[in-house]
């Protein structure tokens, strides 16, 4: 073991030790943390940048007075480790939250996950990252582009937990993604992500999702644009649009949305056809893949949606104790550990049924491959989503007591990045310039699932903290307003 190891082990264990001493603190989590890190900028000119650097740091997460906060902490002496607990133990005393928050007291975990690469992805030079990052734009030679660009970012992340309780685990995870952007000579671009934590496995898959994505460029460059009327309109859905669809409405079955007054959606209701059925679960690999979460659970399926209703919602162990029933690995950490962990999904897995991607196309006006980032209708939520906010999920109900009712929560515009007008089930121009307007009952108005599936990856931003997810979704045929956009 190196130096740089033992030393944020024995800043974790010296931390600990110190806040279960502490009068003040009724529970705490610690984690000490050593990654190896990559991120590379790479155009259509070669690399702009790539570096590799090494990080220790300590997080902590301390309930006092009812209430959480967390901190994240690169300098590790103990006079630094001191203040920042002593910081966080007074914004938990001072957030004056309503109702106290619960934490597990009883049960204990000791465990070591290895993760689940069979080579390390800091085994492999940086120079080999970015080549493989510029096999890939070769496939895209033949494309008139305006701009190529790429950020491939690598984590090895070494990472022992410890709480006041008992529990310590010690896993260690590869998690490696590429964010990459093909902007064609007219204006229009294709944008994808690719992740993983398979380890250097994920390289041998950069070039085959760049080639995917200049296919999809080509197609898109082939189009002419065309317009299609304003108004209610039969849509069909890629996997990978469907994928980005279910990851926003699952934003409303975190149980702190639903305390801060933000969720359409009760339990029991109907969200979306009988045939709709949604569990938030972890695969191998994946790039949202965790062995335990942040308060040292065991990430488990859970089934979110059955028979098109709403089953449950996604929990950590403060929400899941408020509402009678057990978390199941939930409270995702931020990439990087700098902000707080959050509720969140991590990777939705969406069942398909009997309907062909052409049976799909021909009953429908409209076909979308992917969207842009949603824009949110209601000026609370979007605040609220984009802006700090503790790591005490509690004090959401707080929030919601000092505002109003908000009818517009839960609905969105989803700008078309990759549209086609259908003729018959042909594609007859691309869609420019307009946006699928979602409101919370247009998933009931699905009307058929496909039968084949595809992943998405990407980042979520939630309270600045910055959540890896995956959906692996089929198409989907539905109806839905679309409109021009501003």
């Amino acid at each position: 073991m190196t130096d740089e190891r033992e030393d944020v082990l024995d800043a974790m264990d010296w931390l600990l030790d110190s806040l279960e001493a502490n009068d003040a603190v009724s529970y705490a989590e610690v984690g000490g943390v050593y990654q190896e890190k990559t991120d590379a900028v790479v155009t259509g000119d070669g690399p702009r940048s790539a570096t590799e650097f090494t990080e220790t740091g300590v997080w902590l997460r301390v309930f006092a007075n009812g209430a959480a906060d967390y901190r994240y902490t690169n300098s590790i002496d103990e006079e630094s480790l001191t203040d920042v607990a002593d910081r966080a133990i007074r914004s938990g005393e001072v957030l004056a939250q309503d109702q106290p928050g619960r934490f597990d007291a009883y049960t204990t975990h000791r465990a070591t996950h290895g993760g689940w690469s069979e080579e390390g992805i800091e085994s492999v030079d940086v120079d080999e990252k970015v080549a493989a990052v510029e096999a890939g734009f070769a496939a895209a030679a033949d494309l008139d582009l305006d701009r190529r660009w790429a950020n491939y970012v690598d984590a090895h992340i070494e990472e022992a937990v410890g709480t006041t309780t008992g529990s310590v685990i010690q896993t260690t995870l590869d998690r490696a993604r590429v964010e990459f952007s093909l902007t064609l000579a007219d204006g229009a671009k294709v944008r994808r992500h690719a992740g993983s934590t398979e380890g250097a496995a994920f390289l041998e898959e950069i070039p085959d999702a760049i080639e995917s994505a200049a296919a999809d460029a080509r197609t898109l460059a082939d189009a002419d644009p065309v317009d299609v009327p304003s108004g209610e309109t039969t849509v069909a859905l890629s996997p990978q649009a469907a994928g980005q669809l279910f990851h926003f409405v699952s934003h409303y079955l975190e149980a702190d949305a639903d305390y801060m007054g933000m969720s359409p959606y009760e339990v029991g209701d109907r969200i979306g056809p009988e045939t709709l059925s949604i569990e938030d679960t972890v695969h191998a690999g994946s790039f949202a893949a965790r062995a335990y979460d942040a308060e040292v659970k065991p990430t488990a399926p859970t089934r979110l949606v059955s028979d098109g209703r709403v089953r449950r919602r996604l929990h950590n162990t403060t929400t899941a104790a408020e509402e009678d029933t057990y978390p199941s690995g939930n409270s995702v950490p931020s990439l990087g550990f700098t902000e707080p962990p959050r509720i969140h999904a991590r990777h939705l897995d969406v069942d398909a049924s009997d309907a062909t991607a052409a049976g799909l196309e021909a009953d429908a006006d409209v076909y979308v491959e992917r969207f842009k980032k949603p824009w949110l209708r209601d000026e609370f939520e979007r605040v609220q989503r984009a802006g700090v906010f503790p790591a005490s999920a509690l004090y959401a109900k707080d929030i919601d007591d000092m505002t109003e009712d908000r009818p517009e929560c839960g609905s969105a515009e989803f700008p078309l990045a990759e549209a086609y007008r259908l003729d018959d089930g042909e594609r007859n121009g691309r869609v420019d310039g307009m946006f699928l307007e979602y409101t919370p009952d247009v998933l009931r108005s699905v009307s058929r699932i496909g039968d084949a599936r595809g992943t998405v990856t990407g980042v979520c931003e939630k309270h600045k903290s910055q959540i890896p997810f995956a959906v692996t979704a089929p198409g989907l045929l539905l109806e839905a307003p679309i409109e021009k956009g501003t």
